[in-house]
């Protein structure tokens, strides 16, 4: 017992040598030094699968990242690792496609979604995967976007680093009014993506549509304060609770993404193009999150080309997931195929 409460100690300890917290102005030091550090949401996730290692053989690379708990879809995992997430971390289109895990009960849906949840919590904690915020911020927000946007062409041009995204309205009014626009005395601190503390990771399940309330996605107005502030356009009667607000910087999980009302997806869809969605009585919110969606039936025909899908298809009496990369036409939604594991020592594995 002596010795667990001693591991305890070096524990908390370790936590608390790992926080960081300090002014923009020292935040744009380390960046210019490790420009790593601004990365997006997909390229910190393709860079946390790849640090976890790689081992080819035959011309076949299996990922270490998910060989603990997957089993017999190596070249599927290839793929998927190659063609969705390498070239979604280069700011490639397919950035913009929603990843749907498409399949029966215990096809893996969850278990891939889970460990990318979990991998990310725990990269966030190394060095590699640091990740700052500006301090105060209900998106822990990057601290990028306090750079004005008349500055970014030449800080791109200087440093090779590009900005995308805009600041939320609470940091927005924070810098107007607490700093004077002074931006480089801005509190950056480092933050670690959780789950539980809703920091980076978020989960959205639908439930009753006629009871649902999209607040749950976007935020909402908390009405104890609109008489202290006067406006529910003031972002200090605004709660930014929402899903997708929490997200930010990192994944979204988004289950049974097609029984949802469709002004759920509407926002959904907005984020994965755009890189932004629409809350309360504000411009449009910048967030760079994945989107990544699970569904135990087929698409709806009106999202065929905006999703990166995985689905299963049985056929020639052999079970597979039919994935096509990119659309072969018009409508065409990309797809890759994984097979069904039907062998009883991989099941048990």
């Amino acid at each position: 017992m002596v010795d667990f409460l001693k591991r305890l100690d070096e524990f908390r300890r370790q936590e608390e040598s790992e926080a960081w917290q300090g002014t923009f102005a020292e935040y744009l030091d380390m960046v210019v030094e490790r420009p790593r550090v601004a990365r997006t949401a997909h390229a910190r996730i393709y860079d946390m699968i790849v640090a976890a290692g790689v081992e080819e053989k035959d011309g076949q690379r299996r990922y270490e990242f998910f060989s603990r708990e997957i089993f017999g879809l190596e070249k599927t995992l290839q793929r998927l690792v190659e063609e969705y997430f390498h070239s979604a971390a280069r700011r490639l289109d397919v950035r913009k496609r929603i990843l749907l895990l498409m399949g029966p009960v215990s096809g893996g849906k969850s278990t891939i979604v889970n460990m990318l949840k979990r991998g990310l919590e725990r990269y966030s904690r190394t060095e590699e995967g640091a990740m700052y915020a500006i301090a105060g911020c209900p998106m822990h927000e990057d601290p990028l976007h306090l750079i004005p946007r008349e500055l970014r062409p030449e800080f791109a041009e200087k440093y090779g680093i590009v900005i995308e995204g805009s600041l939320c309205p609470v940091c927005r009014l924070m810098v107007e009014e607490k700093y004077r626009n002074r931006v480089e005395q801005v509190p950056v601190k480092r933050i670690f993506l959780s789950e539980e503390n809703r920091v980076g990771i978020g989960t959205f399940s639908p439930s009753d549509p006629k009871s649902q309330d999209i607040a749950d996605l976007t935020g909402s107005v908390d009405f104890s304060t609109i008489a202290e502030y006067g406006s529910e356009s003031d972002p200090r009667a605004y709660r930014f609770d929402g899903e997708l607000n929490k997200a930010n910087r990192g994944l979204m999980e988004f289950q049974e993404m097609l029984k949802c009302d469709e002004k759920f997806l509407y926002n959904l869809l907005s984020l994965s193009q755009e890189g932004n969605f629409k809350a309360g009585r504000f411009a449009l919110i910048s967030a760079d999150e994945m989107t990544v969606a699970s569904l135990c039936q087929k698409p709806h025909a009106c999202f065929r080309g905006l999703i990166f899908l995985i689905i299963p298809h049985l056929g020639s009496g052999k079970g597979h997931f039919l994935m096509r990369v990119f659309p072969k036409g018009p409508g065409r939604a990309p797809s890759l195929r994984a097979p069904l594991l039907r062998r009883s020592n991989k099941q048990q594995r």
